[in-house]
């Protein structure tokens, strides 16, 4: 019996290892499959495939571009350019701020001339971009003031002189009546000319201000207005001397 006893006692030891080895082999396979499926749950290709394209309208939907607001849009040019001619010291092209006066540009060309007649145009008249400012002189307007309503840069007429008695009035029509020397004539003189009326003899002062006079009467055809035809017409009564 106590033989026996021992035996069993053995056995029953034996199984009991037996027993406890194969739990443990389980619990370890049990715990790598259970890491292997965290592993796999947390891949970076399943957390990439979890996650949708954009669409083609997102990827492909332009820009958006804000037009320029009103405020933008209605701001004045940063400078006017306009052109000062007549009886100024610095005839010529001249680029002023937007708010800029008569005055502003007639100082910018150097001021006027002892001959000039500043009462003929408004001084305080804002000025405009691109527009001509034409000083006349005594002898073209010797009195009168400047049209309160009006372009600063209009031809200038004597006062109480028709303007169409003044284009007409002793024209010169055949040789032999006179010439007129475009250097030094007023602006009803040159209007004595054939085709000339008082815009063209504004425009002629003009030119002989800025070039400091003609050498040779073919330069009238320089002269805005004044073609071949018309100088030809003029040629007879024009000399520069």
């Amino acid at each position: 019996m106590r033989f026996g006893t021992v035996q069993q006692y053995r056995a029953a030891v034996a199984l009991l290892i037996v027993i406890a080895a194969g739990l443990l082999v389980l619990f370890v396979r049990r715990g790598q499959q259970v890491q292997e499926g965290m592993i796999i749950q947390g891949s970076p290709e399943t957390s990439s495939a979890s996650v949708p394209p954009p669409s083609d309208a997102a990827r492909e939907k332009p820009p958006q571009v804000h037009p320029p607001s009103a405020a933008a849009a209605e701001q004045p040019p940063p400078e006017v350019t306009v052109h000062v001619a007549g009886a100024v010291r610095k005839p010529g092209v001249y680029r002023l701020p937007p708010s800029a006066r008569v005055d502003d540009a007639l100082k910018a060309a150097g001021g006027a001339t002892e001959k000039a007649n500043t009462d003929a145009i408004n001084l305080a008249a804002k000025l405009e971009d691109g527009q001509q400012l034409y000083v006349p002189s005594k002898e073209e307007q010797p009195t009168g003031g400047a049209q309160e309503s009006g372009p600063v840069n209009a031809p200038v007429t004597p006062p109480n002189m028709n303007r169409k008695s003044a284009s007409s009035s002793g024209k010169l029509t055949t040789p032999g009546q006179g010439t007129i020397n475009i250097n030094t004539a007023s602006l009803e003189e040159l209007q004595r000319l054939p085709g000339v009326g008082p815009s063209t003899a504004a425009k002629i002062i003009a030119f002989r201000s800025e070039t400091g006079g003609f050498t040779a009467p073919e330069q009238l055809m320089d002269v805005s207005g004044i073609g071949e035809k018309k100088f030809a017409k003029m040629k007879p009564f024009v000399r520069v001397r």
